[in-house]
């Protein structure tokens, strides 16, 4: 289903950089064939931009005691994790790239999760799709750094993706945010620094092994690897 939604919509599943690293295994494309569908909130999101539905409500799940989004989980490490341990709240997932979208689901599918969607468009999409003031917490773990000054525009944060996510956070919830980039750090650390986005509550800092949000993704761990530091900002709507 993923596939014929991306040929029928290129537009909406648009983003820069890679979008698939190497051919799907035969098992993988099956999972996508039979139970994408089941999972992806894709089609509801294209009938919203579409107007063919007004009602954002089902977007998100009210049965659930929460409502989490993670945008970019790549190969779903730290959201598996957080849909197995917090069966209370329910997960949605966005993410571009196609082979840890098919991880995910497969995860999905064997484990029998039940408390998580899947949306394989541009997250800009997802977001506008939601109500304000609806969502309780919103991760987003070591996005892609371009760290090439040139390339800063196609950063994912910026002021103006900063605002509309303030806008979609609960009185009582927040946005945490990695980075292995001192640039991409800094360039957020400006944003909310100088920018009218009434954050309440903001926390920057450099963090440690032993930290919650440290080591929590594959890509995070590169950056260790690597001997990069790690940077938190987590921005709370109070």
């Amino acid at each position: 289903m993923l596939f014929r939604l991306k040929n029928s919509f290129p537009t909406y599943y648009r983003y820069y950089g890679r979008r698939i690293a190497k051919r799907l295994s035969p098992s993988l494309s099956n999972i996508f064939e039979n139970n994408y569908d089941q999972f992806s909130i894709d089609k509801d999101i294209l009938n919203i931009i579409s107007n063919k539905s007004k009602n954002k409500n089902y977007i998100l799940n009210k049965n659930f005691k929460k409502n989490v989004i993670e945008i970019g989980f790549g190969d779903g490490e730290h959201l598996l994790s957080q849909v197995q341990i917090n069966k209370d709240t329910h997960f949605i997932g966005c993410e571009v790239f196609v082979n840890g979208l098919g991880k995910v689901l497969k995860k999905i599918v064997d484990l029998n999760l039940v408390n998580i969607k899947l949306c394989g468009l541009n997250c800009l999409h997802l977001v506008n799709s939601l109500e304000e003031s609806s969502v309780d917490q919103i991760f987003i773990i070591n996005p892609d750094p371009w760290e090439k000054k040139r390339h800063f525009k196609r950063r994912l944060l910026n002021k103006e993706f900063i605002s509309l996510l303030y806008k979609k956070i609960k009185r009582g919830g927040n946005i945490v945010i990695t980075t292995d980039s001192s640039s991409y750090y800094n360039q957020i650390s400006e944003i909310i620094e100088n920018e009218e986005i009434d954050f309440e509550k903001i926390n920057k800092n450099i963090i440690n092994s032993g930290d919650k949000f440290y080591d929590i993704s594959k890509y995070q761990k590169k950056g260790i690897v690597r001997g990069r530091k790690i940077y938190l900002v987590e921005l709370c709507k109070i």
